[in-house]
């Protein structure tokens, strides 16, 4: 019979069994308390009174005394002494996003917060209340739209819905509330008519406006700015066969900043990109005050009733307001 395999601990042998063992040890040190880490439950509720929102966070009062909270316009960051569980009875009229030791409520609007702690029991309170908006002062008196197109040029055609149309709308809204302000406003088309450009550029020009905008359907999902671009050599044979060439040139400058108080205003309202661009169309060559052509999203990706029509209005009021803030009036 053989004899049975004995199993020699050699010093080497010792000395790696030692280590592997310290190294257990210390993982076990390390990763029990890891484990063992209990999350604390955060309650969430909110409620609706008059103009405020009442937001409250419960929880155990020394987890709740160990948080720190910073605020801004449209958002509260509350970062808790560590790992949490959130909470709530039903569904939130905001967003509230819970990661690690951190919760972020992002509000919708900005608005004035004041915060509380209270006990018994114990809990954060956020009291929420919408800014108060102030009055829009547009400075500029006279105003000239443009409603791009009518009559038999339709214009850009999507989902039954006809860009001439579009356009006049808006127009007519805009006549509507810039009117209610004390403005004098004039359209180069009241109805579904058609205008020829040489009678658009004569109309602009006759009324002598401190701001001329043209209203147009783009072809993409984006808003996109034109001002008036010129030659480096030469001039523009449209705008000099009616002998308008050089009028907008005075007013390059504050077409400019014009079209960045439309585009910020836009991009506030709708959180979107706005493409700006240069080009020598001639009915904003040839006039004769800060002037701006606009092309909203096609009715291919955006539907244009009385809401977003509203919204577009607004942002566009906002962006006459802004302009007029940087005295730039074009007179």
């Amino acid at each position: 019979m053989g004899k049975e395999p004995r199993f020699i601990m050699t010093e080497r042998s010792y000395s790696h069994i030692t280590r592997l063992f310290s190294a257990l040890v210390m993982l076990l040190v390390f990763a029990v308390p890891l484990f063992a880490q209990k999350k604390t439950d955060v309650l969430l509720k909110f409620s609706m009174q008059d103009k405020t929102m009442r937001i409250v966070l419960e929880s155990e009062e020394p987890f709740l005394t160990s948080t720190k909270i910073t605020t801004s316009a449209s958002q509260i960051k509350i970062e808790f002494p560590r790992q949490f569980g959130l909470i709530t009875q039903k569904e939130p009229p905001f967003e509230a996003i819970a990661t690690d030791k951190l919760l972020t409520i992002n509000l919708k609007e900005h608005a004035e917060i004041k915060i509380f702690r209270l006990s018994s029991p114990a809990r954060i309170v956020f009291d929420i209340q919408k800014e108060k908006k102030q009055p829009v002062e547009i400075l500029s008196k006279v105003f000239v739209i443009d409603a791009g197109h009518g009559g038999y040029d339709y214009g850009i055609t999507s989902n039954n819905m006809r860009e001439k149309d579009i356009s006049l709308s808006l127009a007519q809204d805009l006549d509507t509330i810039l009117s209610k302000k004390g403005k004098k406003v004039f359209l180069t088309r009241k109805a579904d008519q058609y205008m020829s450009l040489i009678e658009r550029i004569r109309f602009v020009n006759q009324k002598t406006p401190d701001i001329f905008l043209s209203l147009h359907s783009s072809m993409s999902e984006d808003f996109v700015l034109y001002i008036a671009k010129f030659k480096s050599e030469g001039s523009n044979e449209m705008a000099d066969q009616y002998s308008l060439s050089l009028r907008q040139k005075k007013y390059i400058g504050k077409s400019k900043v014009f079209a960045e108080n439309i585009g910020n205003a836009i991009k506030e309202e709708f959180k979107k990109t706005v493409t700006y661009r240069e080009m020598p169309l001639p009915v904003l060559n040839s006039a004769g005050a800060p002037a701006v052509f606009i092309e909203y999203p096609s009715a291919k990706s955006t539907i244009y009733d009385q809401p977003m029509r509203a919204r577009l209005i607004n942002a566009i009021i906002n962006g006459f307001a802004a302009y007029s803030s940087t005295n730039v009036i074009a007179k």
